[in-house]
């Protein structure tokens, strides 16, 4: 299927991937009424579904992904946003690009080459306590397992079905990395991989894509 993407990039500023979020803090203390940005629903609960908003640094600029009900709220934020403020410094933006563009998602015919451009955080508390039990080589299996998994999410985030998950096929090879988050280790990975189904560029997969872990990018 072809699905809708938005992407907003601040090419006149720069931004280390730990401070992304702080600039998602900005956005959402600047635009409360959008539950989208900071993904916290009026009644006080939080909304867990595969994030429609994303926060990122592309070549080192700050940029913010939108799909579904995210493209709406992204077109505003770009035609009002001109400053941001990232802890306490405040910095001006002057020059801004925004892309509305259409692509491939959903199962493929033949193997797709993939890279992470940021750590993904593979695992929960449950998960983890398996993982580390593990081989070396049970655990590779057991992250492509994982990695097969995280389709479903992202799936249901762009209202897709996959047709019979056991079709898709998944190889690749992983890497620990430590990434300090909300000043606790947490062990992420990164790497290269590949299987039979269209993820566009620079989504997220796994957990905390709002914050900007997880981000792909198809291989040439």
């Amino acid at each position: 299927m072809k699905v809708k993407i938005i992407r907003i990039e601040f090419l006149s500023n720069t931004l280390p991937k730990r401070d992304i979020p702080k600039f998602r803090g900005f956005l959402a203390k600047t635009y409360p009424n959008y539950s989208l940005i900071h993904n916290h629903l009026k009644n006080g609960k939080y909304r867990y579904s595969y994030p429609q908003i994303q926060f990122k640094t592309i070549n080192n600029h700050p940029a913010i992904i939108g799909i579904d009900k995210g493209i709406e709220v992204l077109k505003k934020v770009f035609l009002e946003l001109d400053e941001m403020k990232i802890g306490n410094k405040v910095k001006n933006i002057h020059e801004k690009s925004i892309n509305l563009i259409e692509k491939n998602f959903g199962d493929a015919n033949e193997f797709i080459d993939y890279k992470f451009l940021s750590p993904w955080m593979a695992l929960n508390q449950k998960n983890f306590q398996k993982f580390v039990k593990l081989n070396k080589f049970k655990q590779q299996q057991f992250l492509k397992h994982i990695l097969r998994e995280n389709l479903k999410t992202i799936s249901k985030g762009f209202g897709y079905t996959i047709p019979d998950i056991e079709t898709i096929n998944v190889d690749g090879s992983f890497e620990p990395k430590n990434v300090n988050f909300k000043n606790i280790s947490m062990l992420c990975f990164t790497g290269n991989f590949k299987f039979n189904f269209y993820i566009p560029d620079y989504l997220g997969i796994g957990k905390q894509v709002a914050r900007g872990f997880g981000m792909v990018k198809q291989e040439q």
